[in-house]
């Protein structure tokens, strides 16, 4: 529905959608021979082959359906405008092969089949406002989105352990989800481990030392082990992003800006990679008996092998809000362009990534990196630029 009011009008729209991915790989609906390995025969070799698998001629290609609701709404001549989008997208036929679902002795090489399914949803929202005076302008606008996804079915074995299926179990579950231990610091003093009321090391505590981390026994079996892991976080992918939009004009003078950012993840906080690319935060940030600290960045470095286990302890809260553009501009009046033999002229100044709020900041890592992985990325770089834009 549309209302034909000048100062008022809103759109309505409702759509649904199938589609298809067709990369479920070539050829696998024909069976085949493939030249595999050497074999002496005689005084010489000659080369095998073997079989290509199992071919599947019922393997289609991965189907999507989408569902879309859109509404688009501007009240008193854009003073309140914005939109509204609310999807939910089913993919099924997602190949996978039945190796955990069917029994090892089977005797050959699965293939793929349409098994998996899957679903996302989300919406996102934005509004803003503009409004014109006689030397000054302005718009205004933020938006803010979700979305996530979720297993339908995922071809994987019948748990019937409890906690086998809580940590492992796929199907009816986020993707994203990150099972590890709970940490309670690190150990301050060889009190502190003497006192230890479970056996975390699986060897009577005897590898523990102060500056270790200190997991807790979940489960209270006086032992820790895998049954202790528990969901942690809220997955390493931003979920919730936003961002704000400001453009104003004075006179010749204009100014822009552009804020996105994100929240609700967590990042694994990893500095090196390898044995011999240590940066210089994990020695400055790092547990010693000089800085005897609970909650130092790192554990003491060459420490018990429990200090390499998943937790919470290196899965840090993530979010960030970024300026990620600003641009100071100043049109040169039309009477001295052309007295120049310009049509027109733009004086301007103009930076990217300026300044950034965010909670990893103190660990030097750039909030968008992937988890894990801030080693392996250069930082995002500040660019500041002036220039001139002519036209004649």
């Amino acid at each position: 529905n549309t209302s034909n009011n000048s100062r008022s009008n809103y759109s309505r729209d409702i759509s649904s959608q199938s589609t298809g991915n067709d990369g479920v790989g070539n050829f696998q609906y024909l069976s085949g021979y493939q030249l595999n390995g050497y074999y002496l025969i005689g005084d010489g070799t000659m080369s095998g082959i073997a079989t290509t698998g199992l071919a599947n001629e019922s393997l289609t290609w991965e189907k999507f359906e989408i569902w879309n609701v859109g509404l688009n709404y501007s009240f008193l001549n854009q003073l309140i405008y914005g939109e509204g989008d609310v999807f939910y997208r089913k993919r099924s036929g997602i190949p996978a092969k039945r190796t955990d679902s069917t029994s090892p002795t089977f005797g050959a090489s699965f293939p793929d089949e349409n098994l998996n399914s899957m679903n996302d949803r989300g919406f996102e929202f934005s509004i803003g406002t503009s409004k014109s005076f006689r030397n000054f302008s302005y718009d205004i606008s933020g938006n803010i989105s979700w979305s996530r996804a979720k297993w339908d079915h995922y071809e994987e074995q019948d748990y019937t352990d409890p906690d086998q299926k809580r940590i492992n179990q796929k199907s009816g579950q986020w993707t994203d989800r990150t099972f590890g231990y709970l940490s309670d610091g690190l150990f301050t003093s060889q009190e502190e481990i003497d006192n230890l009321s479970f056996d975390q090391d699986n060897q009577g505590n005897a590898s523990l030392r102060p500056g270790d981390i200190r997991y807790i026994d979940v489960n209270g079996d006086k032992v820790l082990d895998w049954r202790d892991q528990v969901e942690i976080g809220k997955g390493t992918v931003p979920h919730w992003m936003y961002g704000f939009n400001f453009n104003f004009k004075y006179k010749d003078f204009d100014l822009s800006a552009l804020f996105q950012g994100a929240f609700g993840y967590n990042s694994m906080v990893t500095l090196y990679h390898g044995t011999s690319n240590y940066p210089q935060e994990v020695f400055d940030l790092r547990w010693t008996e000089e800085n005897n600290n609970a909650n130092a960045l790192y554990p003491r470095l060459g420490g018990a092998a429990t200090n390499s286990y998943t937790s919470d302890y290196f899965y840090k809260k993530a979010g960030y809000l970024r300026l990620k553009s600003l641009a100071i501009g100043y049109t040169i009046p039309r009477e001295i362009c052309n007295k120049l033999f310009m049509q027109q002229c733009r004086v301007y100044f103009a930076g990217t990534n300026l300044f950034t709020f965010n909670k990893l900041g103190k660990y030097h890592i750039d909030p968008e990196a992937p988890s894990g992985q801030a080693g392996y990325y250069y930082p995002q770089q500040r660019t500041l630029s002036v220039g001139i834009n002519v036209s004649f």
